[in-house]
């Protein structure tokens, strides 16, 4: 370890004394940014030993790494480089999402259906209500709601606890994977996030409609948003489908170099994402779901290379987003952030557990489960990008306050569940 960080420390000294010597390109990534993104990923894995010694989870070592090397405290990424480096974030989040489709079965489905209803149903309700009411309680306090007359006002505090009700699905599957987690906590929990991923996006659509009416935007109808809704879900579906065709036929006739094809139907599915609007992470859960679960081949292949390379990936998208995050932006407002936050994860634990003791979970399952509905991550961080950049009247302060939550949620969050984990004596790796 030690020789490790000498040459870590020797990369780093290096990066800093090349900063004078960058050049901007266009179109492609520039040799320094590759340059630092390997040290940033080497920062990142070397952080990620160092919290498991401390028996914190890695992936908190991952976006301690980038927060450091980010630039909101060295800059030794800029953000230029981290542009550079959305291509990047993106196959891992494609990754990710195929490997969590994967990892959802429907023997898991049938016999634990109940209980994620359940449980999503009632701390979703609750935390929508609590940070809703807590909003228009606390609006002397809160920048953003302070001048609002009362419709404005009700939808934009509706908004605001739609954007913060998403989970991770990222951070469960890194901790499951980092852990060896699969007992009933596990099942539950991986289950409730990917559920909710999709709802809460339908949630966030509707509610962000309604606040731009309020606010005087130009906004659709509501028949042409639930018609744009549900277009995005199908064309989303439909996409993840002729993907999972492609991957069966791919592992009965060829099943061979299996990362280098994973790799490459991201990147492609990814492009066509972007080209035709559909969802890409939903896109690809849906594909690794219907593999897994549905077509005539055996996916084991498939799945063994996807756990293989979910290491790496994980790196790569937590360092990353702990670069992407903005420290300095919310410093003045922390006493706010940290009420949310903590109400937020108020509401979570009641709702979950209530959730759990009405579907009659496991004894584990209520106890802990709301452990692993904490943390936040991508998804949440690009609907406050959504928020900043189509409501212009409110939109930059309610990002930031929005973001300094998320990044309190994704740095207790991990460690939260891998303690609920322990408890319920499911971790196999520790």
């Amino acid at each position: 370890m030690i020789r490790r960080l000498v040459v870590l420390a020797l990369l780093v000294g290096g990066a800093v004394l090349l900063a004078p010597l960058r050049v901007p390109t266009e179109g492609v990534i520039a040799p320094r940014s590759l340059f630092l993104f390997g040290i940033l990923l080497l920062t990142a894995d070397t952080f990620g030993e160092v919290a498991h010694d401390l028996r914190v989870p890695r992936l908190v070592g991952y976006l301690v790494a980038g927060l450091a090397l980010g630039p909101s405290v060295s800059g030794i990424v800029p953000a230029g480089v981290l542009e550079d480096l959305a291509m990047m974030k993106r196959l891992a989040v494609g990754l990710i999402g195929l490997l969590a489709g994967a990892e959802l079965r429907v023997a898991d489905l049938r016999q634990r259906y109940r209980q994620i209803l359940w449980i999503l149903g009632l701390q979703l309700g609750l935390v929508l209500v609590v940070l809703t009411a807590g909003a228009l309680l606390g609006r002397p306090w809160i920048p953003f709601l302070q001048q609002l007359e009362a419709a404005p006002l009700l939808f934009v505090a509706l908004l605001f606890a739609a954007t913060l009700s998403v989970n991770s699905p990222m951070v469960t599957l890194a901790l499951l994977t980092e852990t060896r987690a699969a007992g009933p906590l596990a099942k539950t929990t991986l289950g409730v996030v990917l559920v909710a991923d999709v709802v809460v996006i339908l949630l966030f659509t509707a509610a962000f409609s309604l606040a731009q009416a309020s606010l005087g935007g130009q906004t659709e109808g509501a028949p042409q948003i639930l018609s744009h809704l549900l277009l995005e879900v199908l064309g989303s579906i439909l996409a993840g489908a002729i993907v999972g065709g492609v991957l069966t036929l791919y592992l009965r006739f060829v099943k061979r170099e299996l990362v280098v094809f994973a790799i490459v139907v991201v990147f492609a599915t990814a492009a066509a994402a972007e080209a035709l609007g559909f969802e890409l992470l939903l896109s690809l859960l849906v594909a690794g779901f219907l593999v897994e679960n549905v077509a005539p081949v055996r996916a084991e292949p498939l799945v063994d290379t996807l756990h293989q390379m979910a290491v790496p990936v994980f790196v790569v998208f937590f360092a990353i987003a702990g670069a992407e995050l903005y420290v300095r932006e919310f410093a003045a407002i922390w006493p706010l952030v940290l009420s949310v936050a903590l109400l937020r994860m108020g509401a979570i634990a009641v709702g979950a557990r209530a959730g759990g003791r009405v579907s009659g979970a496991e004894p584990e399952v209520t106890q802990f489960v709301w452990t692993g509905l904490v943390s936040q991550a991508g998804v949440a961080l690009g609907l406050a990008t959504i928020v900043a950049d189509r409501l212009p009247v409110v939109g930059l302060a309610m990002q930031t306050l929005i973001v300094g939550v998320i990044a309190f949620n994704e740095s207790v969050g991990p460690v939260l569940f891998r303690r609920g984990l322990e408890r319920a004596g499911e971790i196999v790796v520790r």
